[in-house]
């Protein structure tokens, strides 16, 4: 088995140093690219939940832009404004003719009774 009893307590390769140091940097190369392509996996999903984020956003943007189109907008709060002012003035000459009148029904009904 062994050539020489000195040999018999060692194992010993006469390839040299090289062939360590090329597995060495072989391993370190593999642990680079495997934690360069764990890191790109992470930002590649970071991208796809901001993506998803984003999409969701834009619905709701459009949901409520759709629900602005129906509401009035700052001129058609004036025009309802002038109208109301319009009608509570006809409610105000109408509430004085109905004064007017209401005196009137209690002379005439003053005036009956006494008659009465």
């Amino acid at each position: 088995m062994f050539s020489n009893p000195d040999e018999a307590g060692q194992i010993v390769s006469n390839t040299g140093i090289f062939p360590a140091i090329l597995a060495l940097l072989v391993s370190l190369l593999n642990i680079a690219w495997t934690w360069h392509m764990r890191s790109q996996s992470a930002a590649a999903d970071r991208v796809t939940k901001l993506e998803t984020r984003l999409d969701l956003v834009e619905d709701r943007q459009i949901s409520v832009e759709e629900q602005l189109k129906h509401l009035p907008t700052k001129d058609d709060i004036g025009a309802i404004r002038i109208q109301l002012e319009h009608v509570l003035g006809k409610i105000g000459r109408q509430e004085s003719e109905i004064s007017k009148i209401d005196r009137v029904l209690n002379r005439i009904d003053d005036y009956l009774r006494a008659k009465a």
